[in-house]
């Protein structure tokens, strides 16, 4: 044992000394220490085999190795090995051998025994050694500069000095620590980032590169530069697109003309051709002067002009029709118009001329429903025979047209009482909803527009354009749809079904004829709008105004109207009730106004009335002067209509 000791100090210590001392590798120094052999590694294995693994014995410092066997064999965790624990890892199954068609890799070549290898066999033997407690050796250090005493077979010591310090021979310096780098900030990592972002606005798209322009090379521009320059040519050489190549000849002078001297002189301008400034000036607008607005730029159906549709509907009565095909009479009443509007004008107007109200069926209570064939043939409908029969020709036209069904406040309406329970939804009309040339929805009333139910139940045949013309607000007041997404209203606003029965709880003033296409006066702008007036209220003011306005803002009476305006006045019963008198309005031709003391009135229970002269002195009331009534009133015959009237309470 040891023999065994001093031999491998032997080896340890020869290894050193060789390590330190040996200047090459051929010129080595002899020793009286055994000299270690180099092993020989062998060959690795052949593919698909695997080398056995040497037993491993289990110590406090050799833990169990964990395999990957089955779970009966292994221990997890903490798990203390019991004593069928096996005590070395089951061998791995054997590698499959590879495929005929798969290459087989070529062996690895022998590793050739080296001094790194010696040194690590001798270090593991010499560290086994020191372990067991056997080895004499100290401050012991492979590579170093610091001398090693070993003790020799027959005792002797030796000293071995440190080699020569050669600086070439110096291992390099390890690289350079590079220092961190610092935090880059968010914009730049921003700008360093490779992922792609989308931008939330669309960028144009990339324009297509542009092909280069060739060079131009040296001789053509030399050869440019040579070439004379172009003549010019005059206008007349050009031949006006004639195919002569020399000019004509220009004339010696001038061919006289008719009434010429022959002298050269010029004619005399004619004074026909000058413009008359007269003329220009009176075609600008004065100052001052309201302009004029037609229907086309006002875009207002009140004040448009429908004379054309109304006196083309006139042309077809109901009696020379060939038969009652809906179809045929929509073609022949909105053929030459190209507007919506006009058409549907045209087919309004018709009904006002063919169709009468049936009286008898109605207040017999015997209505039957009715075909539009059917009251054409016949003549006659009630509000759903003329609602049935216009959208019938509106869409036989190719108009966009339907039939509204709800309330209105026609003959027989009474209205709520103040404080009054609200009454329940009763559907008694029936009307039209038309698109407009703007594509807004119109309503219209083509039965309320034909005529009207007079006091003894006979049907009046009286033309009433205002119910094609107003607005579907002022529509609104008079007729409520079964559903109210048929209002229309041109504020967008949905009104309800308690502001419509109250909108005239008490009465409003009651209205005569039709104000508005006779007067050319709104009816909505009578004031006040109650039909009742206390004369006797100490709590009111003792002033009370009665005003009325023209049916819209640009009405002309002359153009758009039937003529000039007739002289308004308020027929009042005096103080004692018995005189009546006749105050005139006062008027700027777009509204009239007039203030009275409430006790010039007259007394509670009389009636006082808005009124038009019509014919005076014999003559016709349109354009009567107020100097001149108020010059001759009471001398001449003169005789009046009445267009609304209040009650005095």
């Amino acid at each position: 044992m040891a023999d065994a000791t001093q031999s491998i100090k032997s080896r340890i210590a020869a290894l050193n000394i060789e390590q330190v001392h040996a200047p090459s590798p051929t010129s080595r120094p002899t020793y009286s220490y055994d000299q270690a052999q180099a092993k020989k590694k062998p060959p690795p294995p052949p593919p698909g085999q695997r080398p056995s693994v040497p037993l491993r014995h289990q110590t406090v410092n050799n833990p169990p190795i964990q395999s990957n066997g089955p779970s009966s064999t292994r221990t997890i965790g903490n798990q203390p090995a019991n004593g069928n624990t096996p005590t070395q890892s089951p061998a791995l199954p054997p590698r499959l051998p590879p495929r005929n068609n798969a290459k087989k890799p070529p062996p690895l070549p022998a590793r050739q025994p080296s001094q790194p290898t010696l040194r690590k066999q001798e270090s593991s033997e010499s560290i086994a050694t020191m372990a067991s407690g056997n080895s004499d050796v100290s401050n012991l250090t492979l590579g170093s500069a610091v001398l090693d005493r070993t003790t020799s077979n027959d005792g002797k010591r030796f000293q071995i000095r440190a080699p020569p310090f050669d600086p070439s021979k110096l291992p390099p310096l390890p690289a350079r620590k590079q220092e961190d780098a610092k935090e880059m900030s968010a914009t730049r990592r921003a700008m360093t980032s490779t992922r792609t972002s989308k931008s939330p606005i669309a960028l144009p798209p990339t324009l297509p590169s542009r092909p280069a322009v060739p060079a131009r090379s040296q001789t053509m521009a030399q050869e440019a530069r040579k070439l004379p320059p172009a003549p010019r040519k005059s206008a007349l050489e050009w031949g006006m697109n004639k195919a002569t190549e020399t000019p004509p000849p220009l004339p010696a002078a001038r061919p006289a003309l008719r009434g010429e001297a022959g002298n050269g002189a010029p004619p005399p301008v004619p004074l026909s051709s000058r413009p008359n400034l007269d003329a220009i000036m009176a075609s600008k607008p004065k100052p001052g002067a309201r302009p004029i607005v037609s229907a086309q730029n006002s875009g207002c159906l009140i004040c448009r002009d429908f004379s054309a549709p109304d006196h083309h509907a006139a042309q077809f009565p109901r009696q020379t029709l060939p038969s009652s095909d809906a179809g045929w009479l929509a073609a022949q009443l909105t053929a030459p118009f190209s507007s919506h509007t006009d058409k549907a004008r045209a087919i309004f107007t018709w009904l006002h001329h063919n169709i009468d109200y049936d009286c008898h069926s109605f207040f017999s209570g015997n209505i039957s429903p009715s075909t539009p064939e059917r009251t054409i043939k016949t003549g006659l409908a009630v509000c759903e025979g003329y609602a049935g029969l216009f959208a019938a020709l509106a869409l036989k036209a190719g108009l966009e047209a339907m039939v509204v069904m709800g309330h209105g406040k026609g003959a027989g309406h009474t209205p709520a009482e103040p404080g009054a329970p609200l009454p329940k939804f009763d559907g008694n009309h029936a009307w039209n909803a038309f698109r407009l040339d703007d594509g807004q929805w119109k309503l219209i009333d083509p039965c309320w527009g034909a005529g009207n139910v007079g006091c003894d139940n006979n049907y009046n045949r009286c033309f009433n354009p205002s119910n094609f013309t107003k607005s579907n607000i002022d529509f609104g007041y008079t007729h409520y749809p079964e559903d109210n997404a048929y209002l229309f209203r041109e504020d967008g606003r949905i009104s309800t079904w308690e502001e419509y029965c109250m909108d005239d709880a008490g009465g409003r003033v009651q209205i005569y004829g039709s104000p508005a296409s006779e007067l050319g006066v709104a009816t909505r702008s009578f004031q006040p709008s109650q039909l009742h007036i206390k004369v006797c209220d100490p709590r009111l003011p003792p002033t009370i105004r009665f005003s009325f306005a023209v049916n819209c803002a640009h009405w002309d009476h002359e153009r758009n109207g039937k003529g000039k305006p007739y002289i308004m006045t308020l027929n009042v019963g005096g103080r004692d009730g018995r005189n009546s008198q006749q105050l005139p309005f006062n008027t700027d031709g777009k509204v009239w106004w007039l203030d009275v003391d409430r006790t010039e009135l007259g007394a509670p229970g009389q009636k006082i009335n808005v009124c038009y002269v019509t014919h005076f002195a014999g003559k016709d009331g349109r354009g009567l002067s107020l100097a001149t009534y108020k010059a001759k009133k009471g001398k001449v015959a003169q005789q009046w209509s009445s267009a609304c009237m209040w009650e005095l309470v």
